[in-house]
């Protein structure tokens, strides 16, 4: 009698672990499957984050989907368990999300970039302020000829997102939406299809270093962007992304405070940049290393 009980008992034990395993849309936009040689690799910081992230978890398992910056706002609005990583945040994304308080990423901010040996650097040379940096809203008003391309559905915070949406100046504005944006942006840059690009210095550097055409490029510091910026991860504003956010706002308190995660960041920068954002990183999440 006591076999023939046994035996259904152990059998539940089994499969409680399978049953209790709970699984949420992970949007990211880069695709684990995709061929290399199909376009240039992606910066995958969700990937090698979130891989992190899950060590050791068995009981609630991702599903990573890829969707652009804007695709991926919009499935957050749908889906009852789906979250984002890497994202700003802002008051527009907080209406439909949950964020967590404990960023998820932390880079040096956002800096404009123009082909060194084109008149526009020169140009911007000159529109330099007291504090060595760009005004992006002088350089909008100004009487001028240039264009930027922007990433669609993209937040850049608060200060330049407002500027970007002002109407008087969206035809100043070259828009790109697709899930290779940064490599895109980047190629309408060096084939002058635009004259300047607002983006990240990891991301440029990551990019430059597997284009074909060597080209240089000046930066110069913007005066309405954050000096470091801060990515977020976002959950559907349900019950289930609640629970996500409360899951990962517990697992950032811990992984963010090992080394290997400090690493994860580093691997985005050049080594000569690295000693900033180790102080950077110290700085966000209150580590020594």
């Amino acid at each position: 009698m006591q076999k023939s009980l046994m035996i259904p008992l152990f059998g539940l034990v089994l499969a409680l672990p399978c049953a209790a395993v709970k699984k949420f849309i992970w949007l990211t936009d880069s695709n684990t499957h995709q061929n290399p040689t199909q376009y240039r690799q992606a910066l995958d910081v969700n990937g090698l984050t979130l891989k992190l992230l899950m060590q050791s978890v068995t009981d609630v398992q991702p599903d990573p989907v890829q969707a652009t910056t804007e695709r991926a706002m919009a499935i957050l609005k749908t889906e009852a368990a789906a979250c984002a990583g890497n994202k700003v945040k802002n008051a527009e994304r907080l209406t439909f999300s949950y964020a967590t308080s404990i960023p998820h990423t932390v880079f040096p901010g956002l800096r404009l970039y123009s082909k060194t040996s084109s008149k526009t650097t020169k140009y911007l040379q000159q529109q330099l302020n007291e504090q060595q940096k760009i005004s992006l809203q002088q350089l909008l008003k100004g009487d001028n000829q240039l264009y930027f391309a922007v990433g669609g559905g993209r937040s850049y915070g608060d200060k330049l997102d407002i500027l970007l949406k002002q109407p008087q100046w969206q035809h100043k504005f070259w828009q790109r939406r697709s899930v290779d944006m940064s490599a895109g942006l980047i190629d309408m840059l060096v084939q002058d299809r635009v004259d300047l690009l607002i983006e990240y210095p990891n991301v440029m550097q990551h990019y430059l270093t597997q284009y074909s055409k060597g080209t240089e490029l000046t930066s110069f510091s913007i005066e309405e962007a954050e000096p470091y910026m801060l990515g977020y991860i976002l959950c559907a504003r349900t019950s289930e992304g609640q629970q996500l956010t409360q899951f990962f706002q517990q697992r950032l308190k811990l992984i963010s405070q090992q080394k290997s995660y400090l690493d994860a960041h580093l691997g985005w920068v050049d080594a000569a940049d690295r000693p900033q954002l180790t102080r950077l990183y110290n700085q966000v999440f209150g580590t020594s290393f």
